[in-house]
């Protein structure tokens, strides 16, 4: 699924959405593990996304 599709897809869906924009703002996060748990949350929405898609 090309990139574009899925931010489309997250950002008609609300929570997604929030979930999203919270995770991507953590990503360079000080904390290590505020920053590996971000890439987590974003690995999810992603696979989740692609397989919605599927």
């Amino acid at each position: 699924m090309p990139a574009w599709a899925r931010d489309i897809g997250i950002a008609r869906r609300p929570g997604l959405c929030a979930r999203h924009y919270r995770a991507s703002g953590d990503l360079e996060n000080e904390d290590p593990a505020v920053a590996r748990e971000a890439l987590r949350e974003l690995t999810t929405l992603d696979k989740a996304m692609t397989a919605v898609r599927a």
